[in-house]
């Protein structure tokens, strides 16, 4: 049986500069339920998808600032602030309830608290999703800790290797065409093939409509 990342799961995308795991990630995030926990999405790159979905619906958080209730938000982090992003990740850990989506995640800190939030995540209610283009510059937690993994075009041997290490040696290298995926259920160790997830400007619209206003439910 199919079955999308809920709120006990981490998930990883995986793939090469423009193979479209950004827009995939996003859309995963918007399957996601707003009104339950808050998700952050922590900004390494000025992400353009993110401005599209524009306030209110998604809500700006200073780095060290823990969200409200439920919601949608959006955490700006600049190289240098290691230090910070570890302390608020932390805070995270203790909180507990928070979705982390991560565009780039070999730009986490590679300490303990991510993780300790990737390996007790289900406990805990902390879902990740985190894209990468280079799996070899990452924790092996991301990895061993994701439940699902949605694999696009790797252009690295290297980076196929380790992917194929936690895929079971799952035949992720054939060719696809652009923007399609390959799914993989680590529980099912079932690989899937998927067909390309909407536009960016979609993904936006449907975040746009379905991450509720803080103020509305009580923060």
């Amino acid at each position: 049986m199919f079955q999308l990342p809920g709120a006990a799961h981490r998930t990883t995308v995986i793939g090469a500069n423009g193979t479209g795991k950004t827009v995939a990630g996003a859309w995963l995030l918007s399957r996601q339920r707003f009104d339950k926990r808050p998700w952050v999405a922590l900004d390494f790159k000025d992400e353009e998808l993110w401005d599209q979905v524009g306030r209110p619906a998604m809500q700006d958080l200073k780095l060290g600032q823990l969200p409200g209730k439920r919601g949608l938000y959006r955490m700006r982090v600049n190289p240098g602030q290691e230090d910070e992003l570890e302390a608020w990740l932390w805070k995270v850990w203790a909180k507990e309830e928070i979705g982390i989506f991560c565009d780039e995640v070999g730009l986490m800190p590679q300490r303990n608290a991510f993780k300790a939030i990737l390996r007790q995540g289900r406990s805990k209610r902390i879902p990740v999703i985190a894209c990468t283009q280079r799996p070899v510059d990452c924790d092996r937690e991301v990895f061993t800790e994701s439940r699902f993994k949605m694999i696009f075009r790797l252009d690295d041997d290297r980076d196929i290797k380790v992917i194929k290490g936690f895929t079971r040696q799952a035949a992720i290298d054939q060719p696809l065409p652009k923007y399609w995926s390959y799914w993989y259920d680590a529980d099912q160790a079932k690989l899937s093939v998927l067909r390309p997830v909407p536009d960016a400007a979609t993904i936006a619209a449907t975040l746009r409509a379905s991450a509720p206003y803080p103020w509305l439910l009580g923060g």
